[in-house]
């Protein structure tokens, strides 16, 4: 147990994990809490995190180049955020920064984790690919972007039309 917990506090506090899943990680928690707590998402919203969540691992991809091992990977919830924003809708840029975070932390462990059976790898340290490129992971990358997209799509629609309602 104590070398499991080692292992996962190495790989925490590496550089590349601590600026793709540490920060990103907490940080999208504190906004999840704040907005459930404060009533701010919906039901729809929910329910389109859910929908996305098993598209999304669907669309997983794993590439073999010798020794490296690749995960690509379709955000589905980036995409359908920035479609209901395109029909008029609101969901909040900081809110989808954490949702998306969230739904490819969750499909990246997942991929890891079948990944790691399928090649019979250990057990417990089949996370460390996880957010391992740092900067530019997409696991870091993708969830800003969404989250700027969504900020700039926003204020185009408002500009364009009346007032967006709230998804």
């Amino acid at each position: 147990m104590f070398s499991t917990a080692s292992y996962v506090w190495h790989y925490l506090f590496s550089a590349p994990a601590l600026v793709a899943v540490l920060i990103p990680g907490v940080a999208s928690l504190i906004i999840l809490i704040a907005y459930a707590s404060a009533h701010r998402i919906s039901a729809r919203l929910r329910l389109l995190w859910i929908i996305c969540l098993p598209v999304t691992l669907a669309s997983t991809r794993w590439i073999y180049d010798g020794d490296l091992h690749e995960l690509y990977l379709v955000s589905v919830f980036s995409v359908a955020c920035l479609l209901v924003i395109f029909r008029k809708m609101y969901i909040s840029p900081v809110l989808i920064y954490a949702l998306t975070f969230l739904s490819l932390g969750t499909v990246d462990a997942m991929a890891a984790f079948s990944h790691a059976l399928k090649f019979d790898l250990p057990l417990d340290t089949f996370y460390y690919g996880v957010g391992g490129a740092g900067f530019v992971d997409s696991l870091f990358v993708v969830p800003l972007g969404t989250a700027l997209v969504a900020a700039y799509a926003t204020a185009r629609v408002k500009t364009a039309s009346a007032a967006l309602v709230e998804f």
